[in-house]
């Protein structure tokens, strides 16, 4: 079995769509770990989490293959957020943040690691300690800095250092504008592999995702689902890229397993896949066959 670091908060999340209210768990660790886990691989989380947190939610985690235990900071909260769709486009608020990763955290970390930031809680240290053999990144929580009434500000972030020691990295269009001031995603990912990644893979929401490796830039399309919640369909995507990815696959096949896997994940709610290994190669294989060179 695959093991691979994901080292970001877990989190609570408050979801207001047009069915009304509901809060579930949240961040990167529980998602990844659910889409490894389909793909039949494990992750080893490093995170940090308050003691307010459900034993529901512990439950959760630990069905997921994720032993939260040793992660409970006493008298601290647990990174929160509200994610409102009832707008034309996704508004993010953010009630509280947990105590920081720091490098005392970093510690016998497997062959690979996924560094999974969601409100800049890794300090400067700990990302400096994060050395594995295989490195990816998804910089969301490096771009986004929380202000004092809840609202989130988004701001520029580049890290040469960082993004220079990167196997691969996975961001939103919209964080490739800000980290590379190129509005234009096809600009912006090239810009990014030349800061030194190896794989640069933007996603397109709808519209898929671009990879561009070794001189070559490719279009992967999005599979149409009836979605239901989109929480967590990037961090899904991320998770299922890179188990296969660690299996030596083309970024072009792990890409389509990444949607694969994103687009069943919005068929549920929360972090939750009602489908086999098998449902996802097959609209894997369905997205193959209609990838563009561009």
């Amino acid at each position: 079995m695959t093991k691979i670091a994901v080292i970001g908060h877990i989190a609570i999340d408050k979801v207001i769509d047009e069915t009304g209210q509901r809060v579930q768990l949240g961040g990167p660790p529980p998602y990844i770990a659910l889409s490894f886990g389909i793909l039949g691989d494990r992750i080893h989380a490093v995170s940090k989490i308050g003691d307010d947190i459900s034993k529901n939610f512990l439950g959760q985690l630990r069905d997921l293959g994720v032993n939260a235990g040793n992660m409970i900071v006493d008298g601290a909260e647990t990174t929160r957020f509200i994610l409102d769709y009832t707008q034309e486009k996704r508004v993010l608020g953010v009630e509280s943040v947990c105590e920081k990763i720091g490098s005392d955290d970093i510690d016998d970390l497997p062959d690979a690691a996924l560094i999974t930031p969601i409100i800049g809680e890794l300090t400067e240290s700990a990302v400096e300690a994060i050395q594995s053999d295989v490195l990816a990144l998804d910089p969301q929580g490096f771009l986004r800095r929380p202000l004092d009434d809840g609202s989130i500000q988004l701001q520029p972030w580049r890290d040469r250092e960082l993004l220079g020691r990167l196997d691969v990295l996975k961001a939103s269009a919209d964080e490739v504008a800000l980290m590379t001031g190129e509005s234009d995603p096809r600009r912006g990912i090239e810009k990014i592999r030349r800061f030194g990644a190896s794989v640069a893979v933007t996603t397109l929401g709808q519209k898929g995702s671009l990879v561009a490796f070794g001189g070559r830039l490719s279009q992967v399309p999005a599979y149409d689902s009836d979605v239901r919640d989109s929480t967590g369909a990037g961090d899904v995507f991320l998770g299922s890229f890179m188990s296969e990815y660690l299996r030596g696959e083309d970024p072009v096949w792990c890409a389509c397993v990444g949607s694969a896997v994103a687009s069943l994940v919005v068929e549920t709610f929360g972090a939750r896949i009602d489908s086999s290994k098998r449902d996802v190669f097959r609209r894997a294989e369905e997205l193959l066959d209609r990838v563009v060179r561009v």
